[in-house]
Formats: C-alpha cells, structure tokens, sequence
C-alpha cells in the first residue's frame, strides 16, 4: 500500500510539472500579443505611408517596411518580397532582409521552381511547419537560401486576380516551428502590403 508520504511527493511533483507548463504557456501568450501589438503598429505606419504615396515617395523604404512588417509579425529575421516579372513569369528579389541578402538581392526565381513559385502560381498562402519532416523539400531551400532551414511560410500579394508576388519567410528568433497562427498574420500583412504595391504603380503611373 502507497503510503501517504509517496503519495504526496507524487503529487506535489505533479503539481510543479503543471506549474511550469503554466508558466511556459503564459509566457508564449504573452509573447505572442506583444507580436501582435508590433505589428499592428507597424501595420498602422505602413497605412499612413500608403496613403501618402505620391511619385516622390521613397518606395524602396516602403517597400522595407513591409517586410519588416512581415517579419515581426511573425517572429523571424530572414525573409524577403518577390515582385512578379509579369513578361517573363519570373520572381525576382527586390528586398531581402537577414542573412540571405546578399545572396538574393536582385537574383530571379526561375518559373514552377520552389515554394514561392508555388504559392504565386495557385494564389495560395503555404506554410511548412516542420522542414526536418521533409528531408528533400528542406534541402531545397537551404540550397537555394544559404540558410539552415527549420520552418517557412509564404503568401501571395495580389490585385485580385492579377499576381503581384510574394513574401516568404523563413525560421524563427526563438527557433520555434510556424503555427496556423502566424501564416493568418502574416496573410494580414500581405493584404496591406499588396494594396501598397498598387498605390506604388498608381503614383509612378
């Protein structure tokens, strides 16, 4: 018969497992609205840029802030936007932050080859959580990024039924996997990111 001791070591263990659990949890959800609260911030920047966008408008850093944008919003360093070489079919990298940048900047994606081309192709957001479950997809990435790959999403920028391009990005500070959450902010960003896109084509028109 358990005596009463062991019995309460067992559950105080118990009760200290759960404790730490809850704090982990707390701490992620904190985390998580702090995101949250960054990016609406940004997100608002990035509208009053929008609606001040006139043929003398940086758009360089317009379109920096975008991709910051979308970074924060989803814990990351590495991502870029690809804009879509309407004439060629082509993805080409006019912005890139984090370690890939000099790698990528300016470089041009090939037609049907990789996630990106993917999502621009079917106007559909994607997102690997897990590229270790994926031995051959995670290779290509790495191969073609230069980064240690662990996790990525991607979305479509789009005028309605017209292609704009994408915004990729790739692993997280913390080294956690992307969640469902992260790719619906991050659709977020897109949305606002491609209407400045088309605010940008308007002015230089």
């Amino acid at each position: 018969m358990e005596s009463i001791s062991e019995s309460d070591a067992r559950e105080n263990r118990f009760l200290k497992s759960e404790n730490i659990r809850l704090k982990s949890e707390n701490n992620a959800m904190r985390n998580y609205v702090e995101r949250l609260q960054k990016t609406l911030s940004a997100l608002v920047d990035l509208q009053k840029e929008i609606d001040n966008v006139s043929r003398d408008s940086n758009i360089y850093l317009l379109i920096h802030q975008m991709v910051e944008a979308a970074l924060s919003s989803v814990d990351s360093e590495n991502g870029s936007l690809m804009l879509l070489d309407e004439d060629t079919g082509e993805l080409v990298f006019v912005e890139v932050i984090g370690d890939a940048q000099q790698r990528l900047m300016n470089r041009r994606m090939p037609r049907e080859a990789g996630i990106a081309s993917w999502v621009m192709e079917n106007r559909q957001a994607k997102m690997v959580s897990d590229l270790g479950s994926m031995p051959r997809l995670r290779l290509s990435v790495n191969q073609y990024t230069g980064l240690e790959s662990k996790t990525m999403a991607c979305i479509p920028l789009l005028d309605g039924d017209r292609r704009l391009g994408v915004i990729e990005v790739i692993n997280t500070k913390s080294g956690r996997l992307f969640e469902p959450a992260d790719l619906d902010i991050l659709q977020l960003v897109g949305r606002l990111a491609s209407l400045a896109i088309i605010a940008v084509e308007k002015a230089s028109a």
